[in-house]
């Protein structure tokens, strides 16, 4: 179970792996103006997706160093989103 508390509301969540690396997903409240509220992302930066995601992106400035982290929205039935991150080099 996954427990996250952030201005004294604790909210729980079921244990998810992420598909592509296997690693235990992490609770994180996304920022208010995405629409989410608590969302379970991996956090592992040597997950594939995380990894072979830079390429992914269309129309990205060259020098960009954006990507994707796996995550899921526990509000629509846990079905996979992409969150934008940094890419390590």
């Amino acid at each position: 179970m996954v427990i996250h508390e952030y201005a004294g509301i604790v909210t729980e969540l079921p244990d998810r792996d992420c598909p592509h690396c296997g690693k235990r997903l992490d609770a994180w409240l996304a920022p208010p103006e995405t629409g989410w509220g608590i969302i379970l992302i991996c956090n592992n930066n040597s997950c594939p997706h995380y990894l072979g995601s830079e390429t992914d992106i269309l129309h990205k400035r060259d020098d960009s160093h954006l990507g994707c982290r796996y995550a899921e929205n526990p509000d629509n039935g846990f079905k996979p989103v992409n969150v934008l991150a940094v890419c390590p080099h």
